[in-house]
């Protein structure tokens, strides 16, 4: 579990690349995943299920991040990936590829005691401030949790929420009294 960022980490890294995509004005991809799990009830063996279960995914994901890429644990069940230099588009082709390839596919012992699903949430940077995207990915996470408990939701950057629709009208309004 050494790959798995705490939450103060994983934010530390959030505000890191933010900035970093702001100054460089690249992209930047969140995607924010809630395993959920259903079978028998909670018992000292499941629990230890789980866990077992929760370092094979470790394992599984680790060949598709690239080496700058973060993720942390930010609740039970609920890891960030932050995805430095990664469209919005991109970003859904991983979460599709996690979710076939590590969710639909793991371990038949873990399979005989619980069922792991995935959902997934996804928004993308738009050079706004890390609260502002976290704010989105978790939006669209609570959106996939409605929807079914192995759902991918993007959310796009809404029109007013551009950083270019800010300061065109200052922009403008300079011009007038120039």
């Amino acid at each position: 579990m050494d790959l798995i960022l705490d939450r103060e980490e994983i934010v530390s890294a959030l505000f890191r690349e933010t900035d970093r995509a702001q100054r460089m004005k690249m992209p930047l991809a969140l995607i924010k995943v809630k395993i959920v799990t259903s079978g028998r009830s909670r018992t000292a063996p499941e629990a230890t299920t789980f866990d077992a279960a929760l370092r094979e995914i470790v394992e599984r994901i680790t060949p598709h991040l690239r080496c700058y890429d973060a993720v942390g644990q930010m609740a039970d069940r609920e890891f960030l990936f932050v995805l430095p230099g990664c469209s919005l588009s991109n970003a859904r082709t991983l979460a599709e590829r996690l979710r076939n390839e590590i969710f639909d596919a793991l371990a038949p012992d873990f399979a005989a005691v619980m069922q792991f699903q995935a959902c997934f949430g996804i928004a993308s940077s738009g050079g706004r401030t890390p609260f502002v995207v976290l704010r989105e990915v978790d939006k669209a996470l609570l959106s996939a949790r409605a929807e079914n408990a192995d759902s991918i939701q993007c959310v796009a950057m809404e029109e007013d929420t551009d950083p270019a629709a800010f300061f065109l009208p200052v922009l403008q309004d300079e011009a007038l009294h120039w």
